[in-house]
């Protein structure tokens, strides 16, 4: 009986020890994981199986063709293109498109930023911020703004229907656009608004812009103004240096004008003031809207950073980047922002992509020389917002209203922050 016992405990512990040898071989150790597939590997693992097992794989320069378009698309830049041989590309943001519209991408939607004064599209109605969706019965596609400028075009004389989403309009607005020449006008125009203000209206960026600013303000002074409107309403185009050199009439030597915001500080360009103000006295009220792109924001920002100007109208459209062209061969070209422009305050003059669904960002709150609240995120908000509902009239009497009543720019900005 012991030895059976014995026998069976031997044979137990036998089959137990077995048994903890046949779980250790069950178990092996855990193999190595796979490396990640990211980078370049898994371009190059992906761009092999389509190529090699998908059904409706294309040929292989195609596939190269639409991964290097994709890359281009999936960037959050709204002007970023590849052209390739044979594409170009039409619109400039300094230079308006068919039919005197300036044109751009917004949250996924082709919007005005304004127009002509005097052109088919001003005479139709064309407003700055309306979002563009149709062109006779063609929707249009965001994705290709060129496109878009290209439907629009036609002999003078004939007629375009386009549908329009208007701010604050719930239904389509359709409009009957003649098409016919942009008239060619100058730069700026100046006129007396009253026997003490004046009033010079930018209507676009040329070389040379503020030396004509600086002129027709002179002309001004000798016909007795002592204060000046300078309207930036509807003002498109112009780069950096060109708003910087604007503001330099009305600010002092040493004084901060612009930064340009690269990939790293290896690309970043201060603008800084090197002459003495011819205007260094002068009361300024500076007239915005949603037309405002680009330069005139520069100079906009910069005068409002430095309490130098009364900012009245509306928020600017927030178009500030630098965009740079690279040849890539055979005709081909890439289009990519390089920077973004900043206020002396260190304000994105670019408007970032807002959030779907109607929501806008918060601005952040910055503060200018004196200590006024000054908003960022995106564009130029003015000191006092006037809704003109259209007529461009309202915000120049009030400005002319304002600078009447005022002596010196610190009055000015007074009575501008009293609501």
């Amino acid at each position: 009986m012991r030895l059976r016992g014995f026998f069976a405990l031997g044979l137990g512990i036998g089959c137990i020890g077995a048994g903890a040898w046949f779980l250790r071989r069950a178990s092996p150790a855990a193999a190595p994981a796979e490396p990640r597939i990211v980078g370049t590997r898994l371009f190059e693992t992906v761009f092999s199986h389509v190529r090699s097992f998908a059904v409706d794989s294309l040929g292989e320069q195609e596939l190269y063709r639409r991964a290097a378009a994709g890359v281009i698309d999936e960037l959050d830049d709204p002007y970023a293109v590849l052209l390739l041989p044979g594409q170009t590309t039409t619109l400039s943001p300094s230079r308006p498109g068919p039919q005197g519209l300036y044109l751009d991408r917004r949250d996924g939607l082709v919007v005005v930023v304004a127009t002509v004064p005097g052109s088919p599209a001003d005479s139709v109605g064309l407003l700055p911020g309306d979002r563009l969706i149709g062109v006779d019965t063609l929707p249009i596609d965001a994705t290709r703004l060129d496109a878009a400028a290209r439907l629009l075009e036609g002999k003078a004389g004939t007629t375009v229907t386009l549908r329009v989403r208007r701010p604050r309009v719930r239904s389509v607005v359709v409009l009957e656009l003649v098409r016919g020449p942009t008239p060619e006008r100058g730069a700026v125009e100046s006129a007396t608004l009253s026997n003490r203000v004046g009033h010079v209206r930018v209507l676009r960026f040329v070389p040379g812009l503020a030396d004509s600013v600086r002129q027709g303000i002179e002309v001004l002074r000798r016909s007795g103004a002592l204060s000046v409107a300078l309207d930036l309403r509807g003002t498109v185009g112009g780069d950096i240096a060109d708003g910087a050199a604007l503001a330099d009439l009305f600010l002092g030597a040493g004084t901060a004008l612009a930064v340009s915001k690269g990939r790293d500080t290896e690309g970043e360009l201060r603008f800084t003031d090197l002459t003495p103000s011819p205007f260094d006295s002068l009361p300024v009220a500076v007239l915005v809207d949603e037309g405002t792109a680009g330069a005139a924001e520069v100079a906009a920002g910069a005068l409002q950073d430095h309490d130098r100007a009364a900012l009245l109208g509306k928020p600017t459209f927030g178009r500030g980047v630098t965009q740079s062209t690279f040849a890539l061969g055979n005709d081909a070209s890439l289009q990519l922002t390089t920077a973004l422009w900043m206020t002396p305050s260190g304000r994105q003059i670019q408007r970032p992509p807002q959030p779907a669904g109607g929501d806008s960002l918060p601005r952040p709150k910055l503060k200018s020389d004196a200590g006024r609240t000054v908003l960022g995120g995106g564009g130029i908000v003015p000191d006092r917002v006037v809704e003109d509902s259209g007529r461009r009239g309202l915000i120049l009497t009030e400005a002319r209203k304002l600078l009447e009543r005022a002596g010196s720019i610190r009055e000015v900005l007074a009575l501008v922050a009293v609501r």
